[in-house]
């Protein structure tokens, strides 16, 4: 006898799409999951790194900014206030040299002598000598002061530069033609040792931009003499500093 076989009900199975037969699936390993990493995956990854380098270039940036404007700052802050230049001491009362002359630069500070007074050197071409006495080394340094035409004055070392013989003041014009074969139209400081002649109403060179009075009109002299600076006070002509 046969038994009537039921018909069932299921559906016939969906075939498979076939997309799917070009993407199988990738192995399942024992422990590893997700073992390549989506592409979404990939690029946020990829952003976040870009974010991070921006952040820190920008934070450089900033803190350079900030260092150099400290840094001006400060130096403004530290930048010392400007002061007048200093004018070199001359001669006192010594009329302003012409422009191809300057008047001495190279005198440091001493101390101070009473070279002659007022009444001693009243007359052009007087004269007078005086002992100034160094103040850090304490050297007695013979000297003379002499009254210029027109007022000035002008005093230097008897010591010739670089040597031991004494300078002398001539203001016997014979004696000078004589003695030293030069003729001058007014007196002059002359070297006894070696027959230089230094004119006192001329500037001679130092060396650079330095003059001093009592140029070279004849001899084998290197410089003129040492110059002392003076200046009136009162009755009293005061040496103060010397070369």
């Amino acid at each position: 006898m046969t038994m009537p076989v039921e018909p069932t009900n299921k559906s016939p199975s969906k075939p498979p799409d076939k997309l799917d037969e070009f993407h199988p699936e990738m192995p399942q390993i024992p422990g590893v999951r997700n073992a390549r990493p989506s592409a979404a995956t990939t690029a946020s990854n990829a952003n976040k790194r870009r974010l991070v380098q921006i952040g820190g270039l920008a934070a450089a940036v900033l803190l350079i900014g900030v260092t150099i404007l400290w840094w001006v700052e400060s130096a403004r802050h530290r930048a010392p206030e400007s002061s007048p230049t200093e004018t070199p001491a001359t001669e006192s009362s010594v009329p302003a040299p012409s422009p191809t002359e300057s008047s001495p630069s190279t005198l440091t500070t001493e101390g101070s002598t009473i070279a002659a007074t007022a009444e001693d050197l009243v007359k052009p071409w007087s004269a007078k000598k005086f002992t100034f006495r160094k103040s850090f080394t304490r050297e007695n340094v013979n000297a003379m002061v002499i009254r210029l035409p027109g007022g000035g004055l002008w005093a230097f070392a008897l010591q010739e530069p670089y040597g031991r013989c004494e300078l002398e003041f001539v203001t016997d014009l014979d004696q000078m033609a004589k003695q030293y074969g030069y003729r001058a139209s007014h007196p002059m400081v002359a070297n006894p040792c070696n027959s230089t002649v230094y004119d006192p109403l001329k500037v001679g060179p130092l060396g650079g931009e330095v003059w001093a009075r009592g140029e070279i009109v004849q001899g084998a002299g290197l410089r003129p003499p040492i110059s002392i600076n003076v200046q009136v006070s009162g009755n009293s002509i005061i040496a103060d500093r010397i070369e």
